[in-house]
């Protein structure tokens, strides 16, 4: 293994209306049930983050403070694509660019120059 390569913390599993991280790093396992008529679209698993697109919203699961974090899409807003590495993920919608860091659990984002349909 590189020196600064992240080790396969966290494993996803779907089960029904919920969302379950496998978190390796802490030895436990994290529940997210989906809201009614929430669907998963689209998702990115690394070596320590987690990052799910649903019809509703984004949801984002860091390994090193072992929770769920989720952010609102917004109206008309469409995910173009969702990618995720380590402990980070990037998530490029028709309106923003957003980025999950899998350390701190936070969010971070900005507008797009121009709003794409």
């Amino acid at each position: 293994m590189a020196e600064n390569s992240v080790p396969k913390l966290v494993y996803l599993i779907t089960d029904d209306d919920k969302l379950i991280a496998s978190n390796i790093k802490m030895n436990r396992f994290d529940e997210l049930r989906l809201k009614a008529r929430e669907k998963p679209l689209d998702q990115a698993v690394a070596n320590a983050v987690i990052v799910i697109i649903t019809n509703r919203r984004i949801i984002g699961y860091s390994v090193y403070t072992a929770g769920w974090r989720s952010l609102d899409l917004k109206a008309e807003e469409e995910v173009r694509n969702v990618s995720a590495e380590d402990y980070s993920a990037l998530i490029q919608t028709n309106k923003r660019f957003i980025s999950f860091n899998g350390e701190s659990g936070e969010w971070a984002e900005t507008r797009r120059s121009k709003v794409f349909d």
